[in-house]
C-alpha cells in the first residue's frame, strides 16, 4: 500500500522521467542508426573491392589462356588446305608446354573432334562428334553462330573428370570451317588466379548466372541475406559471385555509443526524476502546511481572492468560515505535543470529510482553520455544512490509542452579490463571528448577522 500511494504521489515525476529516458535513447538510437548505416556502407565496399580483385585476377589468368585459341586460329585460316598433322601436332605440343592451367588442346574439323594434345590420358576424345555431346552442344552451337568464343564449365569431360572448356569457332571465307577448345584444369587455374587474394576474413563462391551449378565454394553463400552479389563478364557467359564477411565487423563506436545511450539517458531520466519531485516539494512546501497537508495562509489568500472575484463576478454565494479547537493548548499540554500534532491531523481529516472538492481547507497557524465555501445555492448552505461539521466531532477522536473528546468554536459570514462587501469585511465578518461563538460557551457556531 505505501509502495502504491508513493506511486500516486510521484506519477507526474515518473511520468517525465520516462518521457525523458524515451527522448535520450531515441536521439542516441538515431545516432546508432547513423553509425551502424556507415559501417554497413564501409563493409559493402571492403566486400566489393575484395570481389573487384578476385575478378580482376580470373580475367587476367583466362585471357593467358585464351590468347592461346586466337594465335592458333590464324595459323588454321592460312594453312588450312595444306594442314599438316605433325606440325599442328607439333605446334599444339609447343603451345601446351608454354601455357599454364590447360588440360589438353584439342582441333575439331567441322563438329569432329581430330587433333588432341597430349594423346594420353585424352584417347576416349579422338573422333568424338560434338553432336554427341547434349550438355555440351548448346554452348558450342552458340560459339558457331556468334562467331566469338565461349567459355562453359565447369562440364564433365569424355576423357574423365571436369574442367572449364573455352571453344573458338574457325571460319574461313565466312563458311564454319572447325572449333578450337582448350580444355582448362580448374583446379589449378583458380589455385593461380586467387593465389595471395583468399582473405581469412571472407568466403565467397562462383556459379553460372541463372543457374545453380556453384562450381566454386560454399553454394548456401549465394543463400544468405548479408552475401553481396556480383557478377562478372566472361566471353559469351555471365559468372555470379557471393561474397560473404566470415566474422561481422562492427564499429567498436557502434556498440559504446549504445552501451553510453542507455547509461546517459537512465542517467537523465533520473537527474529529471528527482528535479521534478524535489520542485514539487518545494512547491508544497511553500503552498501547503508542513504538518496536515493542507493549503497554507500563501495558497488559502489566493485561492479566497479568486474565489471572492468569481462570486463576485458571476453573483455566486460563497462562505467564508474560521474554526478553532477550543482549549487545544490545555489538550497539547495535557497529552503532549506528539498527540497534538496528531490531533490536528485528525481534526483536518475529518474537516476535509465534510466540505466539497470546490471548497478550500486551510491551517493558518496553531490550531486555526479556514473554509472558503464556493458556488453556494443558498445563504443557509453554509450552515449545513456547519452542523455536518459539529455533527463529525461528537464523538471522541483516537490519537495514539487515547480517546480525546474535541469541540470545535465556528464562525461563518456569507458573501450575497446584492451587498457591497468586499473580502477584507468579509473575513473581518467571519472572524467577529467566531469569537462570538467563544464568548457563548464555545463548542458552538455563529453566523455573522448585521445588526
Amino acid at each position: 500500500m505505501k509502495y502504491v500511494n508513493y506511486l500516486k504521489s510521484n506519477s507526474a515525476s515518473l511520468t517525465y522521467a520516462c518521457l525523458t529516458f524515451v527522448l535520450f535513447i531515441s536521439i542516441f538510437e538515431m545516432l546508432v542508426s547513423a553509425e551502424y548505416a556507415k559501417a554497413e556502407s564501409r563493409i559493402t565496399i571492403e566486400a566489393t573491392d575484395y570481389a573487384n580483385s578476385l575478378k580482376t585476377k580470373v580475367d587476367r589468368e583466362l585471357n593467358a589462356l585464351l590468347f592461346v585459341s586466337n594465335g592458333l586460329s590464324s595459323y588454321l585460316t592460312v594453312y588450312h588446305q595444306e594442314l599438316d598433322g605433325k606440325k599442328l601436332m607439333a605446334m599444339l605440343a609447343d603451345l601446351y608446354v608454354t601455357t599454364k592451367h590447360v588440360r589438353n588442346l584439342g582441333v575439331a574439323i567441322g563438329y569432329k573432334l581430330t587433333y588432341i594434345y597430349p594423346l594420353k590420358s585424352n584417347e576416349k576424345a579422338i573422333g568424338i562428334d560434338y553432336h554427341d555431346l547434349p550438355e555440351q552442344w548448346p554452348q558450342i552451337q552458340q560459339a558457331v553462330r556468334t562467331h566469338q568464343g565461349v567459355l562453359s564449365g565447369p562440364v564433365d569431360l569424355v576423357q574423365g573428370g571436369r574442367g572449364l572448356i573455352y571453344r573458338y569457332p574457325i571460319f574461313i571465307d565466312g563458311e564454319y570451317w572447325g572449333l578450337l577448345s582448350t580444355v582448362i584444369n580448374t583446379d589449378s587455374f583458380f589455385r593461380a588466379a586467387f593465389n595471395n587474394l583468399v582473405d581469412s576474413d571472407y568466403d565467397f563462391a562462383i556459379r553460372v548466372k541463372d543457374s545453380s551449378n556453384v562450381f566454386y565454394g560454399n553454394a548456401s553463400l549465394f543463400e544468405h541475406p548479408k552475401a553481396l552479389i556480383s557478377d562478372s563478364d566472361l566471353p559469351n557467359v555471365q559468372w555470379q559471385w557471393a561474397i560473404l564477411q566470415k566474422t561481422e565487423k562492427k564499429s567498436g563506436l557502434i556498440l559504446i555509443t549504445r552501451l553510453m545511450s542507455v547509461v546517459i539517458s537512465l542517467l537523465m531520466a533520473t537527474l529529471a526524476y528527482f528535479f521534478l519531485r524535489e520542485r514539487k516539494q518545494l512547491t508544497s512546501q511553500a503552498m501547503e502546511d508542513s504538518l496536515t497537508g493542507l493549503a497554507n495562509r500563501r495558497l488559502l489568500e489566493f485561492r479566497m481572492a479568486q474565489t471572492f472575484a468569481q462570486s463576485k463576478r458571476f453573483n455566486r454565494i460563497m462562505a467564508i468560515m474560521y474554526i478553532d479547537i477550543d482549549h487545544f493548548k490545555r489538550l497539547n499540554d495535557t497529552y503532549g505535543h506528539d498527540v497534538g500534532d496528531e490531533l490536528l491531523k485528525a481534526v483536518a481529516k475529518k474537516l476535509n470529510h465534510c466540505i466539497r472538492d470546490v471548497d478550500t481547507l486551510s491551517r493558518v497557524g496553531g490550531d486555526e482553520f479556514v473554509i472558503v465555501l464556493d458556488e453556494l445555492n443558498h445563504l443557509n448552505d453554509a450552515n449545513l455544512i456547519v452542523e455536518k461539521i459539529m455533527a463529525a466531532v461528537e464523538k471522541d477522536i483516537v490519537v495514539m490509542h487515547k480517546s480525546i473528546k474535541v469541540t470545535l468554536s465556528i464562525g461563518v459570514a456569507s458573501y450575497n452579490h446584492a451587498s457591497e462587501e468586499t473580502l477584507k469585511s468579509l473575513m473581518k465578518k467571519a472572524d467577529i463571528a467566531l469569537y462570538e461563538a467563544k464568548g457563548s460557551g464555545r463548542n458552538t457556531y455563529k453566523i455573522y448577522q448585521e445588526s
